[in-house]
């Protein structure tokens, strides 16, 4: 007699057929899938590497300018990067795009950076042909010094008690004649500061917050006044004030680049930006503005019949640069004015007068010293002033036109 199956088993032969057909799709699929992602991985990887390569190469480069360029690194036209350099504020903006092939980059990497150099190595540069440094009560110079023929004394400020300079050394650190510093290299950067000014708007405003990578084109905001009391600018954000900004406490502000006649940092504002004035630049008490910042007056192109004037007031510490060049002369020389208590982290450069009551971690350059108390004016006067070259961050770097040394670094990543 015959043996025969049952009917059903065809059915489960079917059913363990495609049971197999399914877990074998499965696992082709999952296998191609996985060589899909590893080759996204390894052009990822790649496109990382070509950009590295991309930023030591404008790292680099001897000059401090780069002009825009896009380089085949092997010759071969399947790797592409192109380097951009271009000024913001005071900083330079450094953009690397890297792409695989010729011309499609909708697959690429940009990395963008502020570039800098090592900061000056001298605590204080007084320009020739003023009166000798007078310091007195508990002003502390601590490093290398250039200073006029006439040197530095101990000073004596009259109706003020208790205020005899106590130190042992007048200046800690070496003592040498100062000679003639041009800062004409300084001149073609604040010729495009000033052209800012004339900028309009490309961007209309949505809500309080703007968000721009450097990479992409500058959005530029243009108002007669600017109070900026809340919400968010970041990146590469112009903003022009024809009349006055004022920044408030709730405001975030990171890397953005601000101008107007008349600007006003209130009580509280936290933040790192660019803030250049023409008129008058007013930082309030307890501000705290981190690195990479720069407050700035723009020189008048020409005479004035007032002094321009830059205000730190106690408490508020800046870490960055503080500084109000001037390419002629003037009868009302711009005025930078750091109070008791205030902080600078970096350089201050002024053609101009500096009264400085506070601190200074960092370089100091100027044409003059100013004290002004209740009873007199005192020319060339510091009294309870610090200027530490010794205490400035190790991570501090100088924007370009400010270093000293031919190598250039990265200063601060961003987007």
């Amino acid at each position: 007699m015959t043996n025969k199956l049952p009917a059903r088993a065809l059915f489960y032969a079917i059913i363990v057929s495609l049971f197999v057909a399914l877990i074998s799709s499965a696992m082709l699929l999952s296998s191609y899938h996985q060589h899909i992602l590893l080759g996204h991985y390894q052009q990822k990887e790649r496109l990382i590497y070509n950009c590295e390569s991309g930023v030591a190469l404008a790292l680099g480069a001897q000059q401090d300018s780069i002009a825009p360029i896009t380089i085949d690194l092997f010759g071969q036209q399947s790797d592409s990067v192109r380097i951009e350099q271009r000024p913001w504020g005071l900083l330079d903006v450094v953009s690397v795009q890297s792409w695989l092939g010729q011309g499609n980059r909708k697959d690429s990497i940009v990395q963008s950076f502020f570039v800098g150099k090592q900061p000056p190595a001298y605590a204080l540069t007084l320009s020739e042909g003023t009166e000798p440094l007078y310091v007195c009560g508990n002003t502390h110079i601590v490093g290398d010094a250039f200073l006029p023929r006439e040197g530095v004394e101990r000073g004596f400020i009259h109706r003020v008690s208790g205020k005899p300079y106590f130190r042992e050394k007048l200046i800690f650190g070496k003592k040498e004649i100062v000679k003639r510093v041009s800062n004409l290299h300084l001149k073609a950067r604040f010729e495009q500061l000033d052209a800012l000014k004339n900028v309009t708007t490309n961007f209309l405003v949505e809500g309080d917050s703007i968000v721009q990578p450097f990479h992409q084109p500058t959005r530029v905001l243009v108002e007669d006044q600017w109070d900026i009391h809340h919400g968010v600018l970041k990146g590469n954000v112009l903003v022009v004030g024809t009349q006055k900004v004022v920044i408030g406490a709730s405001a975030i502000l990171e890397d953005v680049l601000i101008l107007a006649p008349e600007i006003t940092i209130e009580s509280g504002v936290q933040g790192h930006f660019q803030a250049f004035a023409w008129d008058s630049l007013r930082v309030e008490a307890n501000v705290r503005l981190h690195y990479p910042s720069v407050l700035g007056l723009l020189p008048y192109q020409e005479r004035t019949t007032f002094s321009p004037s830059l205000t730190i007031e106690e408490g508020s510490e800046v870490t960055g640069i503080v500084i109000a060049p001037s390419f002629q002369y003037n009868t009302y020389k711009t005025k930078i004015t750091i109070e008791q208590n205030a902080l600078v982290k970096g350089q201050v450069w002024v053609n101009g007068l500096l009264q400085h009551k506070g601190g200074v971690y960092g370089s100091v350059f100027c044409d003059e010293f100013l004290l002004q108390t209740p009873a007199a004016v005192y020319e060339n006067y510091l009294l309870d002033a610090i200027i530490n070259r010794k205490q400035l961050p190790a991570y501090y770097l100088a924007p370009l036109i400010l270093g000293e040394s031919s190598n250039k670094h990265i200063l601060k990543y961003i987007e």
